[in-house]
């Protein structure tokens, strides 16, 4: 077998290295503050740069191929005269349920792809060493790090990537905090809204001011939960790095592929029964219409306590039928605003019905509140843990409401002051 090892053998441990091995000059780069906190961005802007470059071309492909495959199937199923119920459950239960777990594909083998290689590569030692001081200020070990910045992709790999942390608790706490990073469904929609009822500069600040939100609330989040619990004794340990290696593409490729279809066998049927769920939520009482079905009721039981935060029932059912998957937000809000097909008016449509306030508290509510469906079962999953799972959801909706509420009943007040 040959060494791809960038380290000689020889040497028992990185300083006894000459200077001038490959390794000692990459590690000049990837451990100097300076240079290595760019280098550290670069390599995570790879990531979501191909997760949106390629993962969802992907996506929209299998989407593709999805449509197909219910088309054809209700021209058969219309053929054979097969019951409406039946041929809509398969339909829009059933096969959107599958839908929605091979929407996670893309995503899910770019990153066991890209953690693989770091892994394999020993980078992501290097990252974690970088990250060692401005994480121990938070009582945090450094490589607790890459789950809040992986979570833009998607929050299910952030959750994934906890298992490289070796303290319990520091796992629990990243599985916990690495939800209120926006992943790219969440950022699209918080996109989409911030557009809809603010100037192109408004729309950028605040923006800028959610994203900073997210940070300063998963810091103190993670720092209120270590405060009640001794300071690890490791967190002052000088941390060991493993010899640099080239990641060798066979093992990095069937690692990722095995990683990958491992879990989407794991979550399948999470999925699919959920999706069967709204949909009957949406379909029932039969002939009642969607803004009559069952989920349409639960929102209007909900409304006087969402006023607290400005909402109405349509935007609390929005909110509710994105836990299953939060980009059909947007498809949930054109449908109880009847914007034609398509998105192309529903921005002008939620402006003249929702005020900016309003539209601002829900922004906050959607950025923080409970993370998707399938985020929670990789929780339960990593976590061993039913109720921690449903902790993480409590504690996300109850963080949601009170900074909405917050927010709401503060520019109320601002506006009233004003005149």
């Amino acid at each position: 077998m040959p060494n791809n090892s960038w380290k000689d053998d020889k040497y028992g441990s990185d300083k006894a290295r000459p200077e001038n091995t490959p390794g000692r000059k990459l590690d000049s780069y990837l451990l100097n503050p300076y240079s290595g906190f760019p280098i550290m961005l670069l390599c995570f802007a790879a990531l979501f740069a191909a997760s949106f470059l390629l993962g969802k071309p992907v996506s929209n492909w299998l989407g593709l191929l999805l449509d197909y495959l219910v088309q054809s199937f209700e021209g058969w199923a219309a053929a054979l005269n097969l019951p409406w119920l039946l041929t809509s459950l398969i339909s829009n239960g059933i096969f959107r349920g599958i839908g929605s777990a091979l929407a996670f594909f893309p995503q899910m083998l770019i990153f066991y792809v890209f953690y693989s290689a770091i892994n394999d590569t020993g980078y992501a030692s290097r990252i974690a060493h970088i990250m060692h001081t401005p994480m121990a200020r938070l009582n945090m070990q450094g490589d607790a790090f890459a789950c809040l910045f992986i979570g833009y992709s998607c929050n299910v790999p952030a959750v994934e990537a906890t298992r490289n942390i070796p303290r319990r608790l520091d796992r629990f706490i990243m599985m916990l905090v690495s939800t209120f990073t926006p992943c790219s469904a969440r950022f699209g929609v918080i996109l989409y809204i911030a557009a809809a009822f603010f100037s192109p500069l408004t729309a950028t600040l605040v923006m800028t001011s959610l994203i900073a939100l997210s940070w300063a609330v998963s810091a103190l989040v993670a720092y209120a939960i270590k405060a009640g619990f001794p300071r690890s004794e490791s967190l002052d340990i000088k941390l060991t790095l493993p010899p640099l290696h080239r990641p060798q593409i066979s093992h990095v490729a069937k690692s990722a592929l095995i990683r990958t279809l491992d879990f989407l066998n794991k979550i399948k049927n999470v999925v699919i029964i959920s999706a069967v769920v709204v949909w009957f939520l949406s379909s029932f009482p039969a002939g009642a219409g969607f803004t009559g079905s069952y989920i349409a009721m639960i929102g209007r039981g909900l409304e006087p306590l969402g006023r607290l935060a400005g909402l109405n029932w349509q935007l609390i059912v929005a909110l509710l039928l994105g836990f299953f998957a939060k980009e059909t937000t947007l498809s949930t809000l054109g449908v109880l605003y009847h914007a034609s097909e398509g998105l192309g008016n529903l921005s002008g449509i939620l402006a003249a019905h929702i005020s900016p306030l309003v539209g601002l508290s829900f922004l906050v509510i959607f950025m923080f509140y409970t993370p998707c469906l399938a985020t929670v079962t990789a929780i339960r999953r990593e976590s061993r843990s039913t109720l921690f799972a449903a902790f993480s959801i409590v504690i996300s909706l109850l963080l949601a409401f009170v900074l909405g509420t917050l927010v709401y009943q503060s520019g109320r007040l601002l506006l009233f002051l004003l005149g």
